[in-house]
């Protein structure tokens, strides 16, 4: 689990958190948000060392990324966040998934075990590093749903969830499905309220991004 404490991280999901950021801001600071989440993640991709030569005619020591990545989004609220992490790996394919947590009156009552609806899922299977991004991740109800789906489908070195905002109720059930994942997130926030919505979170990603 790794918290990105970056100042540009911060100022960005403070704005995100403000209920009064139009939507047209908030979707361009869920794009910034995927760019630095991105550059963050690029550590976790090992490098190819090659040779270059520059425009005086002089060869110079260069790096290309190894290995491939894959970028697999949560629709429709992480589709800024990965559309910003492209900026950083320009070749990465993408994936997409459907997924539609079931709404119910009070979600504590059920210990915050909730239905999960995968509608469509089209993804990479072979990759070095595959992104899974979603960008609040509340229960877990839905990636740990979206990884049982895959289950050993997924071919890669690497399984990296990426997130805004996390609680640790989200975090213990990504792990527990697959424990070699590692989670970056923005934050950390304290809890759930009864309708399993992060406190204080930012609200619902998706709406507040399309409407």
């Amino acid at each position: 689990m790794k918290v990105i404490e970056k100042p540009a991280a911060k100022v960005v999901l403070t704005r995100l958190r403000d209920k009064t950021t139009p939507r047209s801001e908030f979707r361009r600071l869920m794009y910034k948000a995927g760019i630095i989440a991105a550059y963050e993640i690029s550590s976790e991709v090992q490098l190819h060392k090659y040779r270059v030569r520059t425009p005086l005619d002089v060869e110079a020591e260069g790096y290309t990324y190894c290995c491939g990545v894959s970028i697999i989004a949560v629709l429709r609220a992480a589709l800024p966040m990965a559309w910003g992490m492209l900026e950083i790996f320009e070749d990465a394919s993408v994936g997409f998934v459907a997924a539609r947590r079931e709404e119910v009156g009070n979600a504590e009552e059920r210990g915050f075990n909730l239905n999960v609806h995968v509608n469509y899922m089209s993804i990479p299977i072979n990759s070095g590093v595959v992104i899974l991004v979603d960008p609040m991740l509340a229960t877990g109800s839905t990636l740990s749903s979206i990884l049982r789906r895959i289950g050993g489908s997924l071919e890669a070195e690497r399984l990296i969830v990426s997130t805004l905002i996390a609680t640790k109720e989200g975090v213990r059930r990504v792990f527990a499905e697959r424990t070699d994942a590692t989670i970056y997130a923005f934050s950390v926030d304290p809890g759930l309220n009864s309708r399993a919505f992060i406190v204080p979170g930012l609200g619902d990603a998706g709406d507040r991004a399309f409407g």
